[in-house]
């Protein structure tokens, strides 16, 4: 297996040549994703450690839900983002605290929004 550059916790596999399948770890969760050829290799490894079961479909992933499409894979968040609520006014300073770390476990796959969320912790911060 080939250790990604860009992400520590992602490897590839390639046999003959051609990408064949990919593993990837995130703290406790562990995933294996390619062909007939390379699940059957990571029998091994699924009995040595002690291993979720193998999902082939509709899984999820350090906080990502994974589902096949006609056209391939569809990742999305929509369980985790459904949980975020508007918060009245007066509620708990330790609920927006609370929303503020789910928002910070959202923004590991979305760049996009992740300065935004920066921000607020820090405003958060310095109202403690």
């Amino acid at each position: 297996m080939t250790q990604a550059v860009g992400d520590l916790s992602l490897f590839f596999k390639h046999i003959n040549g051609q990408l064949a399948g990919l593993a990837g770890t995130y703290v406790d969760d562990f995933m294996l994703s390619g062909s007939d050829e390379f699940m059957k290799s990571t029998d091994v490894t699924s009995q040595r450690f002690e291993a979720k079961p193998k999902a082939l479909d509709n899984f999820v992933f350090a906080g990502l839900e994974i589902s096949t499409i006609d056209r391939g894979l569809c990742l999305h968040q929509r369980k985790q983002i459904g949980k975020l609520t508007m918060l009245p006014p007066d509620a708990p300073f330790s609920e927006f605290k609370s929303r503020l770390m789910s928002l910070g476990w959202i923004t590991h796959t979305r760049p996009d929004i992740s300065c935004r969320v920066a921000q607020l912790a820090q405003t958060s911060s310095s109202l403690t």
